[in-house]
């Protein structure tokens, strides 16, 4: 049973976040069984499709795992879209249970309707489904694991290094400072030099004139 409803949403998309989207909603909505009745009689099949709300459904199409992805694959897509890719990046649990609310609109957003282990649990089923491994209980959401902690490893190695070379370039980049100083001013110096000259030679007669003049006056 359960079966079914991954199949139906593994050949309706390619898509992996909508993917993991579909999976880890329909997973929360009803375990993967298309069976399903929720709402007191009102909400059928994987995706807990509310008929009140969709009129022209009835419970057999919302029941039947294809028809029923196909369905609701545009509003999965439109919550998977509207997730940013950095958060794809560093939190995909996260952003799959955003894009299920988004598509879904239930009550409350899962982690507070349902409890964060429920949504951890979930999408637990949703890696293995998709043929990944699962993180282990504890680990976050997202992440953790051994391979995370490799790359976290690497992250280190990285900021290790750029560390050194900063701490090598930096008392260098102090000691040449002032050299640029200089050079800068000689610079202009040398592209301004015959006004400076003609200011320095106004400036020795102006200093001779005063000197003749106070001596005159004494």
């Amino acid at each position: 049973m359960a079966d079914s409803v991954v199949q139906a949403i593994l050949d309706a998309t390619k898509d992996p976040h909508v993917r993991e989207s579909m999976l880890l909603g329909s997973r929360l909505e009803s375990s993967w069984n298309p069976g399903a009745v929720g709402d007191n009689g009102t909400s059928f099949g994987p995706y807990q499709i509310h008929l009140p709300a969709h009129p022209g459904v009835t419970a057999a199409q919302a029941q039947n795992p294809a028809w029923a992805t196909r369905y609701m694959l545009s509003a999965y897509q439109r919550g998977a879209a509207a997730q940013p890719e950095s958060l794809w990046r560093s939190n995909p649990e996260r952003a799959a249970e955003q894009a299920a609310v988004a598509a879904e609109a239930p009550a409350e957003p899962y982690y507070s309707g349902r409890g964060a282990e429920s949504v951890h649990a979930a999408w637990r089923a949703t890696v293995g489904a998709l043929g990944g491994h699962a993180p282990a209980d504890g680990a976050p959401p997202g992440g953790g694991g051994p391979g995370a902690t490799s790359a976290q490893n690497a992250g280190l190695f990285d900021f290790g290094i750029g560390g050194l070379i900063s701490a090598i370039a930096v008392p260098f980049a102090m000691i040449a400072q002032p050299f640029a100083e200089i050079g800068t001013l000689l610079t202009w110096w040398w592209t301004n030099r015959m006004k400076v000259a003609f200011i320095a030679v106004g400036v020795v007669f102006f200093i001779i004139g005063l000197v003749f003049f106070a001596k005159d006056n004494l």
